[in-house]
């Protein structure tokens, strides 16, 4: 089933707390697949295996915020494009805490987590296509 989210609206479904276990880029779509997201309908939660599709996103204008710990009072970090995280974060997992739309852009931030490690991690994402979840109904 695909779900092409619309803007200004309360939506079911949420990715707070769901992990990317990866991200893949191609004919201009960014795909996240996360290993569970959320849905909520009259009052009761429910967990899907689903897929983000971005469509028609420019990866010049991904930009990801790595930082060296998790964020308190001060912090470092690093910016790296999409090759650079899929080869070192490969087998690493975000976990999206705060997730913000508007127009054209998603912000995802939450926790970067290798092993029992995490660090604060921010993706800011320019598409100009719709976003559509492609929810996974076998499981």
């Amino acid at each position: 089933m695909k779900i092409t989210r619309s803007f200004g609206e309360y939506f079911t479904y949420s990715i707070h707390d769901a992990r990317v276990q990866k991200i893949e880029y191609a004919d201009g779509n960014l795909t996240f697949t996360f290993d569970y997201i959320f849905s909520y309908e009259k009052g009761d939660e429910q967990t899907h295996k689903a897929k983000i599709v971005f469509e028609k996103c420019d990866v010049d204008d991904l930009e990801i915020l790595v930082f060296n710990s998790t964020i308190l009072d001060t912090f470092t970090g690093k910016r790296i494009e999409l090759p650079q995280y899929q080869q070192d974060y490969s087998e690493s997992e975000f976990e999206v805490i705060t997730e913000t739309y508007n127009w054209g852009r998603a912000v995802f931030q939450g926790w970067l987590w290798t092993g029992e490690n995490s660090v604060h991690c921010i993706m800011n994402i320019c598409f100009t296509g719709d976003m559509v979840y492609v929810i996974d109904e076998g499981l």
